[in-house]
């Protein structure tokens, strides 16, 4: 099992930053909208830089896209990722706000590191 933060990132261009941590790996994806919370929904996800773990416990936050900010927990708890392949997570988070199975899939068809986030369903959902 891991552990999952969730960051309102305040710089020029306010965010959310969903950050898995396991085996003190930081992998971080940028949200421009707060994560989604209902079935169906999808947001955005770009892949960022990979972080310490000392370093996302930080008051402020630099990251290369967009510069140095507050970064303050919006949610945070633990994570179960049932798939893993270079285009696909399925996890199931357990937290506050963030709660139930979510899907990264990898956007192949656009240049960069783009994601889509999607809410799949409830936390009792059929994990494969």
């Amino acid at each position: 099992m891991a552990k999952f933060l969730v960051h309102r990132h305040a710089t020029g261009r306010g965010h959310f930053d969903l950050r898995l941590i396991q085996d003190d790996v930081v992998r971080s994806w940028s949200l421009l909208k707060e994560p989604p919370s209902r079935t169906g929904e999808r947001r955005l996800a770009i892949e960022r830089e990979r972080l310490s773990v000392e370093k996302i416990n930080r008051p402020f936050l630099e990251e290369e896209a967009f510069g140095t900010g507050r970064a303050r927990a919006w949610d945070r708890g633990e994570v179960t990722i049932t798939v893993v392949t270079p285009e696909r997570l399925v996890m199931v988070f357990a937290g506050a706000k963030m709660k139930g199975r979510y899907e990264l899939r990898r956007m192949r068809w656009y240049p960069g590191n783009r994601w889509l986030l999607e809410k799949s369903g409830p936390s009792d959902a059929n994990l494969t």
